[in-house]
Order: structure tokens, then sequence, then C-alpha cells
């Protein structure tokens, strides 16, 4: 499966959450690949890859196999992460909060 969220974090922010997700701290998947932009990490019969679009916004794609429910648990966390300033105004202004959207993409 596919999948596609944007985020506030920077590239390598969102990268470093990665390992930290399903490397050998998180889900305990080994890295089989690594560039600036890129991670695979394989493991448990399957694999994820992410690949991270720098911008305004740093868009991330995910591909797995077998790992959907880690992924979307990813996508959701670093989809609703903040800056901590707009963390600030956000609770001084106490809105209610929208849930993540997430993007399936085509295979």
């Amino acid at each position: 499966m596919r999948y596609e969220v944007v985020t506030e974090l920077t590239p390598r922010e969102a990268l470093e959450q990665a390992i930290a997700d399903f490397g050998p701290g998180g889900l305990g998947l080994a890295m089989l690949s690594q560039s600036n932009l890129s991670l695979t990490f394989q493991g448990g019969g399957g694999y994820i890859a992410v690949t991270a679009t720098p911008g305004a916004t740093t868009t991330i794609e995910l591909e797995t196999r077998e790992w959907d429910y880690a992924v979307q648990q990813f996508m959701a966390r670093v989809h609703r992460r903040r800056s901590w300033w707009r963390r600030l105004w956000r609770r001084k202004r106490s809105r209610p909060s929208q849930p993540p959207s997430f993007t399936i993409l085509p295979e």
C-alpha cells in the first residue's frame, strides 16, 4: 500500500522520526538503505519505504507491505506535530482539533 502525508516537519526531522519509529528502537526493522531524502526498512515479512519531499511543507510518501498499521500511526504523529509556538497559539485559541487527513496513493 502507498500513502502520502503532509507535515510541517523538515525532511530531516521526518526521517529521524521514521528511524525512531521503524528502526531498532521502534519496530525493530532493519534499515536496508538510507539517503538524504529516503529510507528503506525490512523485517517481519514486509518492508517500509519512506521518501520525503521538501517544500513549504514536507510531503512524505510511504510504501509498505505488512506494516500498514504502524505506517498509519506514524502518519498521524507527524501530521499533527506543530512547532512550539503554533501549539501555544492553538492552546490559547482553544478551538477543536481536526482529524488528520491521509491520502492513499494508487499502486
